[in-house]
């Protein structure tokens, strides 16, 4: 009489912690993670724990964001509203920045899921949902590297809106002497190892999670980056210009 087969090990998941996880461990083998989430893909989980996080890093940068606010009222001839900096402040950035990451994660994943439709893969908006936020562990260190940078340099070195601007990307190999605009420095900004480490997890999450062959989702991958580094300078050359950076 045959030995009954043994059933497959499953994968064991804790809320929270199983998550955590993977949000870690998608940035060195995003294969395997998004593998164990293909069949049924998270979000809400992830989203919450990126929220949380984002939200410290939003609080230790404050001094600084603060510290623009102040110049860019000051050049207005303005006062500095009373409770701008306050607890009230500070409680209101971390209510708010759950919705604005969600906001932008929807965003993302719906651009995201037409593009992956279009080139012929099995795309749900919930799978790019799951994409795009296991791309977020990646933006949460370049905050923390833009923290570091700005602590050493220390809150007194503000003295513009561009003062907070911390690049770890191709404008960096611009002459000191360089004079561009803020629309094609921060293009070059977003040419950088953390946007192509993105752009490589972005296409393995969507090869994996749609079946869309390698080569198709590497270009949709890049299309959305490009996408996203045309928004992020125009908004940072719009802002640049109110702040008088």
């Amino acid at each position: 009489m045959a030995a009954p087969e043994s059933a497959a090990p499953s994968t064991s998941y804790t809320p929270v912690v199983t998550d955590a996880m993977r949000l870690v461990r998608v940035l060195f083998s995003p294969g395997a993670v998004y593998g164990e989430i293909k069949d049924k893909p998270t979000f809400w989980m992830p989203w919450l724990i990126v929220s949380i996080l984002f939200a410290v890093v939003q609080f230790l940068q404050a001094p600084f964001q603060t510290r623009v606010r102040e110049i860019m009222i000051q050049q207005a001839g303005r006062d500095l509203p009373a409770g701008a900096t306050g607890p009230l402040a500070q409680i209101l950035g971390a209510v708010v920045t759950p919705v604005v990451v969600l906001v932008i994660v929807a965003i993302s994943a719906a651009v995201l899921y037409g593009l992956t439709a279009a080139f012929g893969g099995e795309a749900t908006f919930k799978k790019m949902l799951t994409v795009t936020i296991f791309l977020w562990p990646l933006e949460l260190i370049r905050q923390l590297l833009t923290f570091a940078v700005l602590s050493m340099r220390g809150v007194e070195s503000i003295n513009s809106a561009s003062d907070i601007w911390v690049s770890l990307g191709a404008d960096l190999l611009l002459p000191a002497d360089a004079s561009v605009g803020t629309f094609l420095r921060a293009v070059l900004a977003g040419i950088g190892p953390i946007q192509v480490w993105s752009m490589a997890i972005s296409a393995i999450g969507i090869n994996t999670l749609t079946g869309l062959e390698k080569g198709k989702a590497w270009t949709v991958a890049v299309i959305l980056w490009l996408i996203g580094v045309l928004i992020t300078a125009g908004l940072a050359s719009i802002g640049m210009r109110f702040a008088g950076g």
